[in-house]
């Protein structure tokens, strides 16, 4: 696993926990979600990739929680 360090001004940080909560996502996670997202839409990923196809399964699961 690469690591790499995201550097946010305290508004983006104060958005990014937001919209990640309203998802059910840890913030690491909702970026995480964001880029494969991106990935997948500019055909960057490949398309047998697994990691694109669990967020999906996780995006669906989440949605069904109350």
């Amino acid at each position: 696993m690469v690591r790499l360090q995201v550097v946010l001004n305290p508004t983006e940080a104060d958005v990014l926990a937001q919209w990640a909560a309203s998802e059910l996502r840890d913030p690491r996670d909702q970026i995480r979600f964001v880029l494969r997202q991106e990935f997948k839409r500019r055909g960057l990923l490949p398309a047998d990739d697994r990691h694109s196809e669990t967020g999906a399964k996780s995006e669906e699961s989440r949605r069904e929680l109350p």
